[in-house]
C-alpha cells in the first residue's frame, strides 16, 4: 500500500463553503457524496472541458460539482431521481409568484394519488384529498421550469405528512413518526401545509440562485457543458454495453457493502412521482448485493482472505455480489478512461468486521495495471441514515463507518510510470 493520509475534505475545497451549498443540499439523499470531494479533485486535476463519468451517480453530486469547472459529465443510476433531481439544480430560477402558485395548486380541481395498496396506512386519510390536489396540478403540468421548482417541495411535504419515519434507511412506520404527524396534523393543519409549500419552493429558488452564484463565480455558463443522464438503468448490466465512449475521469461513491437500499428508501417519492408498484418492485431486486452477479476475477489478495473467513452462506452471497457487481462494473469501465479514477468508499462491516473495501479496490486495479497515487481518509461528520447502539439483525454492537477512503488511481503511461 502505497501513500495513506488523513484529511479533512469540508477544509480541503474553500470553493464550496458547506455539504448543503446551493443545490447540494437541496435533497436529502442517503450516504450523499460530500461535494467537496470532488471539488477537491476537480481543482487539482481538472481542465475545462474534460469528460467526467459517474456510474453510481446518486442524487448527482459529481455532475453538478463537474459543472462548476466547465467539464462535460455522464452520469449513471439505478434510481430514476437522479434525473429528476439533475432537471431541478441545473435550471435557471425560474420568476414566479409563490404565493399565487400555492393558492392555484391548493385549488387544482383533479386529484392524483399514486396506485399503491397501502397508501392509507402511510398517511392520514384526511390529508390526502389536499396532496392530492397538488400532486395533481404537478402532473399535469407538461415539463416546464414550474414543474421543476415544485417537485421537491412536493416530495419533501409527501414525505413529511407521511407516517414514515425519516431517520430509518427503507419505509417504516414508528411511534415517533406518529408523534410528527399527529403534531402537524393538529390545529389548521391546512394552512400549515400551505405555509411549509411556499417556503419549501422558496428555499428551492434560494438553492438555484446560489448555485448559479458559484457558476458566475467561476465565469462558467452552463450552456457550455454537455450532460448525459440515465436514470433508473442498472449499471452492472449497462457498464458491458457501452462502447466507444471514453471519460478522461471516472469519479464515483459506489454503493456501501450494506447500507445500499436506495430504491427502498426512495420508494414513497417514486409512487408520488407516478411510478407502479410492479416498477419500484423490479428496481429493488437490481439492487447490489441481494441480487445475483455472475463471478468475475478479483485480484485482490485481502479479497481472497477476507472471503475465506466468511463461514455464513449468505453472508458470503452477499460479500460475493458486492464485489463482483461493482469491481466487475468498474473494471470494464476503467478501459475507456484515459487518466485517472476517483473510488470514494467506505469500511462496511460483516459482523460488526470493517471490510477494507479500499485495500481490495487497489489491490485489484493496481494488477491491472494502474498505478495507486494515494488513498486520502476522511472522517465522516455527519449521517443522515438511522443509527442504532445494536444492530438488530445481529445482536452485536453498531459499528457504522467512522471514516471513507478516496482511492485515487491513474493510468501508467508507455513506460509504465
Amino acid at each position: 500500500m502505497e501513500q495513506e493520509m488523513q484529511v479533512l475534505f469540508r477544509h480541503l475545497s474553500d470553493f464550496i463553503p458547506s455539504t448543503t451549498a446551493g443545490v447540494f443540499g437541496l435533497y436529502r439523499y442517503p450516504a450523499k457524496f460530500i461535494p467537496q470531494v470532488v471539488s477537491f479533485i476537480m481543482e487539482r486535476y481538472s481542465r475545462p472541458h474534460m469528460w467526467v463519468l459517474d456510474p453510481f451517480a446518486g442524487s448527482g453530486t459529481t455532475g453538478l460539482v463537474a459543472r462548476l469547472y466547465g467539464c462535460h459529465y455522464e452520469m449513471w443510476d439505478l434510481n430514476p431521481l437522479l434525473e429528476v433531481l439533475h432537471q431541478v439544480a441545473t435550471m435557471k430560477p425560474p420568476k414566479v409568484r409563490v404565493e399565487g402558485l400555492v393558492k392555484q395548486m391548493a385549488s387544482y380541481p383533479n386529484q392524483w394519488l399514486p396506485d399503491w395498496r397501502n397508501l392509507t396506512y402511510w398517511y392520514p386519510e384526511k390529508v390526502l384529498p389536499l396532496l392530492g390536489r397538488f400532486w395533481g396540478y404537478y402532473h399535469a403540468l407538461e415539463d416546464s421550469p414550474v414543474k421543476c421548482l415544485i417537485v421537491v417541495p412536493l416530495l419533501k411535504l409527501s414525505r413529511l405528512f407521511s407516517y414514515n419515519d425519516l431517520q430509518r434507511q427503507k419505509l417504516s412506520r414508528s411511534p415517533r413518526a406518529t408523534q410528527r404527524v399527529e403534531a402537524l396534523m393538529a390545529g389548521d393543519w391546512q394552512e400549515r401545509l400551505l405555509s411549509l409549500l411556499a417556503d419549501e419552493i422558496y428555499k428551492v429558488l434560494g438553492k438555484l440562485q446560489e448555485y448559479q452564484g458559484m457558476m458566475a463565480q467561476r465565469n462558467m455558463d452552463g450552456k457550455q457543458v454537455e450532460a448525459i443522464i440515465k436514470a433508473g438503468v442498472d449499471t452492472v448490466t449497462l457498464s458491458r454495453q457501452v462502447q466507444k465512449r471514453q471519460w478522461d475521469f471516472l469519479i464515483t461513491s459506489p454503493p456501501y457493502l450494506q447500507a445500499h437500499e436506495y430504491i427502498r428508501c426512495a420508494k414513497l417519492d417514486l409512487f408520488w412521482l407516478g411510478y407502479s408498484e410492479e416498477e419500484i418492485r423490479a428496481l429493488a431486486k437490481l439492487e447490489l448485493p441481494y441480487r445475483s452477479v455472475p463471478a468475475v476475477p478479483i485480484y485482490s489478495e485481502t479479497f481472497e482472505r477476507w472471503q475465506s473467513q466468511i463461514d455464513e452462506p449468505s453472508l458470503r452471497r452477499l460479500y460475493d455480489n458486492y464485489f463482483y457487481g461493482v469491481l466487475g462494473a468498474l473494471t470494464v469501465l476503467s478501459e475507456q478512461v484515459r487518466q485517472r479514477m476517483f473510488l470514494f468508499v467506505g469500511r462496511a462491516s460483516i459482523r460488526s468486521q470493517p471490510v477494507p473495501i479500499d485495500r481490495i479496490f487497489t489491490e485489484h486495479f493496481t494488477a491491472l495495471g494502474w498505478k495507486h497515487e494515494a488513498t486520502l481518509i476522511d472522517k465522516i461528520v455527519a449521517r443522515t441514515l438511522f443509527k442504532a447502539e445494536m444492530n438488530p439483525a445481529t445482536g452485536l454492537k453498531d459499528h457504522r463507518m467512522a471514516t471513507e477512503y478516496l482511492v485515487i488511481l491513474r493510468r501508467r503511461d508507455e513506460h509504465g510510470e
